[in-house]
C-alpha cells in the first residue's frame, strides 16, 4: 500500500465515517495484515516515506488525516504510537500529532499551548476520550 492511498483513505474516512471509525478502520486492517505479514521499518525511513507520499495526495490532506496514517503504520511497524488531538481556546485552533518512542509526527508548531482532548493510543490498548 502507497502512503498516497493511505492519505486519500484517511482524508475519505474521517471525512465519511468521523475519526473514532476510521481510527478503528485503521486499527482493524492493521491487526489483520500483522497476522500474515511482518513488517518493520525505522521510524526515520517511516518519516521520510510519510513526507513523499503527503506530496503526491490529490486532496488536502490536514493534520487530521496526516496523523491517522503515521499512526497507523507506526504501530504496523511495530512502534508502539498514540494519536493525540489538541485544542486551544485563545486563540481558538486544534491539531492532531502522532508521539511514538519519544519522537513527535506531523508538523508539531505549538503542542505545548493545546490541551488534549482525545487520544488514539497504540494498538490493542483501549481509547480515551476526554472532553
Amino acid at each position: 500500500m502507497t502512503y498516497a492511498f493511505l492519505y486519500v483513505f484517511s482524508f475519505l474516512c474521517t471525512k465519511g465515517l468521523g475519526l473514532e471509525r476510521t481510527t478503528s478502520v485503521f486499527r482493524k486492517i492493521g491487526l489483520f495484515l500483522k497476522r500474515f505479514f511482518s513488517f518493520h521499518q525505522e521510524t526515520d525511513l517511516i518519516e521520510k516515506k510519510l513526507a513523499r507520499g503527503l506530496e503526491k495526495v490529490p486532496v488536502a490532506a490536514k493534520c487530521l488525516d496526516q496523523a491517522v496514517v503515521a499512526w497507523y503504520v507506526l504501530n504496523l511497524h511495530g512502534h508502539p504510537a498514540s494519536l493525540k488531538i489538541g485544542i486551544s481556546l485563545t486563540p481558538l485552533e486544534s491539531h492532531a500529532w502522532v508521539v511514538s518512542e519519544g519522537k513527535v509526527f506531523v508538523d508539531t508548531y505549538n503542542i505545548p499551548d493545546l490541551k488534549v482532548v482525545a487520544e488514539y493510543g497504540p494498538w490493542k490498548a483501549t481509547s480515551k476520550v476526554d472532553l
